[in-house]
């Protein structure tokens, strides 16, 4: 009796002690490396805003590799491959279209404090070749203008130059029926540029409007210290 009952009880805990290969799960730790990466990779959105975030990026990046590397030293001890994927990723993504749109914004948007002005606004009345009101009155404003820089006989370390409404503007065609078309532009002392053939640049200065302008002058001229 006692051995068929010691049998009996033998089967029974059998059945719940027994644990089936297939029923088990390895447990891996997932690195903190992998956690902090991702973090940082989605902290530096902000840099669509403020550059300075974009260390951010170069940190999830970073911290991501070497979330990586220990994965792949140790992969049935710590998890997190997809984790650590999509980290790098995120941080290496973010980064570039923040680094894209921050250089887009340099190019394209005004500075701070700045007036954007065209040469289609700054065109002299079609009457009586004056200097219009409303751009007399940004006389002493700073301002910042798009245009092209008119050919020098220097191809570096040019300090002032014609800006110069199109690619094809003739100096020796002005003032003639608008003597907008060109602005005198000198840049700041100890600031030099260099001559961009057939491309558009812009720069930031105070204007000065002179509305006395004789025939064969130029009524505006900058002094800039901006130059993009």
């Amino acid at each position: 009796m006692k051995t068929e009952f010691d049998d009996a009880l033998k089967g029974i805990y059998h059945d719940y002690d027994e644990v089936r290969p297939e029923e088990t799960t390895d447990y891996k730790q997932i690195g903190t490396l992998a956690v902090c990466s991702l973090v940082a990779g989605l902290l530096s959105a902000l840099a669509f805003f403020w550059m300075t975030f974009l260390l951010l990026a170069v940190v999830g990046v970073v911290l991501g590799l070497l979330a990586l590397r220990k994965i792949l030293a140790a992969p049935e001890e710590i998890g997190g491959f997809t984790l650590t994927t999509i980290a790098i990723a995120v941080s290496a993504v973010i980064g570039l279209s923040a680094t894209g749109w921050q250089t887009w914004v340099y190019y394209h948007s005004a500075p701070s404090g700045y007036l954007v002005v065209e040469f289609d606004s700054m065109s002299v009345d079609a009457k009586t070749g004056k200097v219009r009101d409303e751009i007399a009155a940004l006389n002493e404003r700073k301002v910042y203008i798009k245009g092209f820089m008119y050919p020098t006989s220097r191809q570096s370390g040019i300090e002032d130059f014609t800006l110069v409404r199109t690619l094809g503007h003739c100096k020796f065609c002005s003032p003639g029926t608008n003597p907008a078309d060109m602005i005198a532009v000198e840049l700041e002392k100890g600031m030099t540029v260099s001559y961009r053939a057939n491309k558009q640049v812009a720069v930031g200065g105070v204007l000065h409007v002179n509305p006395d302008y004789s025939a064969g002058e130029i009524p505006y001229s900058i002094d800039a210290n901006i130059f993009r």
